[in-house]
């Protein structure tokens, strides 16, 4: 696919809060010694709370009942990612209801911990989830949605 003709990917993300307040983040395989929190692409059909359920369902085994938008985030070119080349917009959401079992799918996500979310910024976080992690302990669940543009940092 050529420059010009490539186009945004939305991404929706997860950030599980579970009743004590805890937060998942998991080892993530597509970033070799990075964590992050549960997530994927938007399908071509597909509205974006569907996504949501679909890739929770996919790589933790919960079905989330209770969400909210948090932050809406974009990376352009972020050299971690595949061939660095790609536009991403991230939907991220706060997930504190669902039903199930965790069981992450030990293909894209492996080695869960539910931690504090001021101590998952102590892991090596992918950039993205380091962002959304910060703004939630700026905010909580109940903060204001927010638009966060690309700052042309982190990998």
């Amino acid at each position: 696919m050529s420059e010009t003709s490539r186009y945004p990917e939305i991404i929706v993300g997860a950030l599980l809060v579970n009743p004590q307040g805890q937060i998942l983040v998991a080892r993530y395989s597509k970033i070799t010694g990075r964590y992050a929190i549960p997530g994927g692409h938007v399908e071509y059909g597909e509205t974006a709370a569907q996504a949501l359920v679909r890739e929770l369902e996919e790589e933790t085994g919960l079905t989330p009942t209770g969400f909210r938008l948090l932050q809406v985030s974009e990376r352009i070119r972020p050299p971690l990612y595949k061939d660095g080349r790609h536009h991403l917009v991230y939907l991220d959401f706060v997930v504190d209801e669902w039903r199930g079992a965790l069981q992450l799918d030990g293909v894209e996500l492996s080695a869960g911990k539910w931690l504090r979310p001021q101590d998952a910024l102590t892991l090596p976080l992918t950039y993205t989830t380091r962002r959304l992690v910060e703004y939630y302990i700026e905010v909580g669940s109940n903060g204001p949605a927010r638009y966060r543009p690309d700052d042309g940092e982190g990998g």
